[in-house]
């Protein structure tokens, strides 16, 4: 006869190997943690969610800069004691502020394991913003401005989203911000964010490899402590859709570049697209971006490549985000075809709507997407820094999702998305050229 115990061990729930395990610790912390018994590495990420597209106009740029200064050390590590830390762990501790939060990640040894999330507890939560730290590092922060505008493709995208998104609404600011702002910072500027934004209730670590859940989360339980807190949840903010603008065309941008100098031209077309949480959209999206330029491969690629001649490359890109995703396709070619390039792509993508794609075009389109999703979720750190970035989008799970609708993406939905989302009103341009360039009107 069976007992309530033996009941009990039959109705509990079977979590399957390599299933994300999802806590929230006292003091507000989401944890998330993929055992993988198999593996020799672990992937840690640790994401504050917080982001430049949360930044007040007043304090654009603040939290790059602080991204920059916890490697500076705490009250008790000297500058540079973290990343030597890392690199004596195996590791390296890679950082990098976006629009919705701030990364920190790194791949260690599973011995090391716990000595690194010691050391990412320490960093971020207990940086000293020493005076001369911050007068040092304003000048790297400079430099990094100025390295972002000899890259046409950053600086294009950057001069379009200016446009396209209007003051005050998030993601408007520049990603690392102004720089009048960012040299008048001061300490008690940058510890005030840090308080309101570095605190475990606003961070997600998750933890992939031969670990434990269980020993994780007494760990992080033990080096994320704090008042006893319920995670930040974020307002949705209103989906960033642009109008057309009364001529009936994309809104314009121009931007000089340093990479004017390279003697090619680059145009960037970028749209507003529905957030990471709307998973059909994404799929679509996902499978769209491929199916248009796929190396020389894609729809883009091979017309204006290939056949045309007009460009040199084409690039079509997703960028989910968690108040409205960037969708971005940027053509480079030469200086004399530079009032062809937009033309020419916005003939081809009515080309494209009225025509629609092949099976053989939307099957690799849609194994394009799989074979990345594969691939990152294959090693530890990509999976790991996967399952962080859904989670700060808040859109815990995205990935397995995402999985689900693949197969359900059709062509029809990608030609709605190109009459609808993506139409060419809604554009805004931004040309890159190695003189100014009189930016051509271009149809609408």
């Amino acid at each position: 006869m069976a007992t309530a115990q033996d009941k009990a061990k039959a109705e509990k729930t079977v979590v399957l190997p390599g299933t994300p395990l999802r806590r929230v610790l006292p003091s507000g912390l989401r944890l998330i943690v993929v055992e993988r018994p198999e593996a020799a590495l672990v992937g840690v990420s640790l994401a504050v969610r917080v982001g430049s597209g949360d930044e007040e106009r007043s304090r654009s740029g603040t939290l790059h800069f602080i991204e920059h200064l916890v490697f500076k050390g705490s009250e008790g590590k000297l500058p540079g004691a973290v990343d030597l830390e890392a690199e004596n762990l195996g590791g390296e501790v890679a950082a990098r502020t976006l629009r919705d939060a701030t990364f920190f990640e790194a791949t260690v040894a599973f011995e090391n394991w716990q000595a690194l999330l010691t050391a990412l507890a320490e960093l971020t939560l207990r940086p000293a913003f020493r005076s001369a730290d911050i007068e040092a590092e304003r000048k790297v922060v400079q430099a990094e401005m100025a390295l972002e505008r000899v890259d046409p493709l950053r600086t294009g995208i950057a001069a379009a989203t200016k446009v396209l998104y209007l003051p005050g609404e998030p993601y408007a600011a520049p990603l690392f911000g102004e720089w009048p702002i960012v040299s008048r910072l001061t300490a008690e500027d940058l510890a005030a964010v840090h308080i309101a934004c570095y605190r475990p209730a606003r961070m997600t670590l998750c933890l992939v490899g031969p670990v434990v859940a269980a020993e994780v989360e007494a760990v992080a339980t033990r080096l994320f402590a704090g008042p006893k807190a319920a995670p930040v949840v974020r307002p949705l903010r209103q989906v960033l859709l642009v109008q057309p603008t009364r001529d009936g065309l994309g809104r314009r941008a121009a931007e000089e570049s340093d990479a004017a100098m390279r003697g090619v031209t680059t145009l960037v077309c970028a749209w507003s697209v529905p957030p990471a949480a709307d998973v059909s959209s994404s799929a679509a999206l996902a499978v769209l971006a491929e199916t248009l330029a796929r190396g020389d491969e894609g729809r883009l690629g091979v017309a204006l490549v290939r056949k045309q001649g007009v460009a040199l490359r084409v690039r079509a890109e997703l960028t989910p985000q968690r108040c409205g995703g960037l969708f971005t396709i940027a053509v480079t070619g030469l200086p004399k075809d530079a009032r062809r390039l937009e033309m020419a792509l916005l003939d081809e993508l009515r080309r494209i709507f009225e025509d629609g794609f092949s099976a053989e075009e939307l099957e690799a389109g849609r194994r394009a997407v799989r074979g990345r999703v594969v691939t990152e979720s294959a090693s530890v750190d990509g999976l790991a820094h996967r399952l962080t970035v859904h989670d700060a989008l808040d859109a815990p799970g995205l990935e397995a999702e995402l999985e689900k609708q693949l197969p359900l993406v059709r062509g029809e939905a990608l030609q709605a998305l190109l009459r609808t989302v993506l139409h060419p009103n809604l554009r805004t341009v931004a040309i890159l050229g190695p003189q100014p360039l009189t930016i051509p009107d271009g149809g609408g």
